[in-house]
C-alpha cells in the first residue's frame, strides 16, 4: 500500500509538473516541451528494456544479494543503452525541434534520470530495501514544481523552456547521485559469479526481448499522435495539441493506478479457477467506476467553462470539442486495456502483441492521412478509430477463449 501511495504521490507531482509547464510556457515552446517529453518518455522506455519484468518475476524473494546483483547487472545493461540510444534520442530533438546543444544535453540528463528513478520504483514493488528511493522520487518532483512556482510568484517572471529543462535537470540528477550513494551502501556482493559481463548482457537482452517487443508496440499506440502532430504541424498547433492531450493522459495515468492496478491482483487470482465469463464481468463492474470517474470530470470541466465563458479558452487556447474527443479516445482504450488484462491474466501475451501490432499497423495511415488533411480533429477522429479498432480485435478474441475457457480451467 505504501509503495502505490508513494508511486501516486511521484506520478500526480511529475504530471502536474508537466502539464502546468505545458499550460505556462509561450505556445511554440509549449509545443517543443511537449515533443520533448514524448521523446523523453520513449528514450526511457528504450534505456531501461522492461528489464524489471524479468528481474520481479525471476528473484521475487530471493536472498537480498541475488537482488542486487540482479540490478547491478541491469545497470550495466542500461549503459550499454545510453551508448545507442542517446545519439538517436539527441538528433530526434535537433531534427524535430532544432534545439541547441545546451539544451538537448539537458534533455538527455532527465531522460536518463526519469528512467534510473522508474527503475527504483519497479525495484521498490518487490524489495521494501528500495522503497526510500521513492521518496527521493517524489522529493525530486516536488524540487521542481516549487522552483517553478518560485520563479512564477516570488520573482514574478515568465518562465522559458530553457528555465524548466535547467531546474528538471538539476534537480534530476543531484535526485540520481543520492540514490547512488543509497544504492552502493545498500548494496550486498553475495558470492563471486565467474559470468563475464559479455554473458550477462546477451542473457539479460534475450530474456527481456519479448516484453521489450510488447512495450514497444503499446507505447507507439499511445504516442505516436505526438510524433505524427509534431512532424507535420506548425509549433504552436502543435502546443495546442499538448495541452489537451497532456492533461488527458494525466486522467489515463489515474485509469492505470487507481482502477486497472487495483484490480490486477484479483483478475490474476480468479483466472486460475474462473472462466472468462467471470472475468469479463468483474472488469465491466470496474469500467462502469471508470466511467462514472470520468464523466464526473467532464461535467466539471464543462461547467468550468460555462462559468468562465471564453476567457480560460482564450487565455490557454482551449477548445472543449478537442477534451471531449480525446476523453471518448482515452475511455475506448481504457475499455480495451481490461480486455488485454484478461488476456494477460490467461497468459495469453502473444494474442496482446499480436493484436496491438495489427491496430497500430492498420490504424497509421489513417492518423498520418487525417492529421495531414484536418489537422487536430484529424489526429483526434483517428485516436478513437485506432482504440476502437484495437477494443473490438481484444472482444473478439476474449469471446473465442470464452467458449474455450472450459479447457483452460482444466
Amino acid at each position: 500500500m505504501l509503495v502505490v501511495l508513494l508511486k501516486f504521490a511521484e506520478v500526480g507531482t511529475r504530471a502536474i509538473f508537466v502539464v502546468g509547464t505545458s499550460y505556462l510556457l509561450p505556445l511554440d515552446q509549449a509545443g517543443q516541451f511537449g515533443l520533448i517529453v514524448t521523446l523523453q518518455g520513449l528514450a526511457s522506455f528504450a534505456f531501461g528494456y522492461e528489464r524489471h519484468t524479468d528481474i520481479q518475476r525471476r528473484v521475487v524473494g530471493a536472498e537480498p544479494w541475488a537482488f542486487d546483483r540482479a540490478v547491478g547487472q541491469a545497470l550495466r545493461l542500461f549503459a550499454a543503452n545510453y551508448l545507442v540510444v542517446v545519439p538517436i534520442f539527441a538528433a530526434s530533438l535537433m531534427l524535430l525541434m532544432d534545439l541547441s546543444p545546451g539544451l538537448i544535453c539537458l534533455a538527455v540528463l532527465v531522460s536518463i534520470a526519469e528512467q534510473l528513478m522508474n527503475q527504483a520504483y519497479q525495484m521498490a514493488m518487490v524489495s521494501p530495501r528500495y522503497r526510500p528511493l521513492m521518496f527521493l522520487a517524489v522529493a525530486k518532483n516536488g524540487t521542481v514544481l516549487l522552483a517553478l512556482a518560485w520563479v512564477l510568484f516570488i520573482r514574478l517572471q515568465t518562465v522559458e523552456l530553457s528555465d524548466v529543462l535547467t531546474a528538471w535537470a538539476w534537480a534530476s540528477v543531484l535526485t540520481v547521485a543520492i540514490a547512488g550513494i543509497y544504492w552502493a551502501r545498500l548494496r550486498e556482493t553475495g558470492p563471486a559469479s565467474e559470468d563475464t559481463i559479455r554473458a550477462t548482457l546477451a542473457a539479460q537482452y534475450h530474456a527481456s526481448w519479448h516484453h521489450f517487443l510488447l512495450g514497444l508496440v503499446a507505447i507507439l499506440a499511445l504516442q505516436i499522435d505526438r510524433l505524427v502532430i509534431g512532424a507535420v504541424m506548425p509549433l504552436d498547433q502543435v502546443g495546442v495539441y499538448f495541452r489537451h492531450i497532456l492533461l488527458v493522459s494525466m486522467i489515463y495515468q489515474v485509469f492505470n493506478i487507481a482502477f486497472l492496478n487495483r484490480i490486477l491482483p484479483k483478475v490474476f487470482v480468479m483466472a486460475r479457477t474462473e472462466d472468462v465469463f467471470a472475468l469479463r464481468r468483474l472488469v465491466t463492474r470496474e469500467y462502469l467506476r471508470v466511467l462514472v470517474f470520468v464523466g464526473t470530470l467532464a461535467l466539471t470541466g464543462l461547467a468550468l467553462h460555462l462559468v468562465t465563458g471564453d476567457a480560460l479558452a482564450d487565455r490557454f487556447s482551449l477548445v472543449p470539442a478537442y477534451f471531449a474527443g480525446l476523453l471518448v479516445m482515452s475511455c475506448v482504450r481504457m475499455r480495451a486495456d481490461f480486455n488485454g488484462l484478461i488476456l494477460n491474466a490467461l497468459h495469453q501475451e502473444a494474442a496482446i502483441f499480436r493484436l496491438q501490432l495489427i491496430s497500430f499497423t492498420l490504424n497509421f495511415p489513417v492518423l498520418v492521412g487525417l492529421t495531414w488533411a484536418l489537422g487536430i480533429p484529424g489526429t483526434i477522429a483517428s485516436g478513437i478509430t485506432g482504440a476502437a479498432l484495437y477494443l473490438a480485435l481484444t472482444r473478439r478474441t476474449l469471446i473465442r477463449q470464452d467458449r474455450e475457457s472450459p479447457a483452460l480451467a482444466t
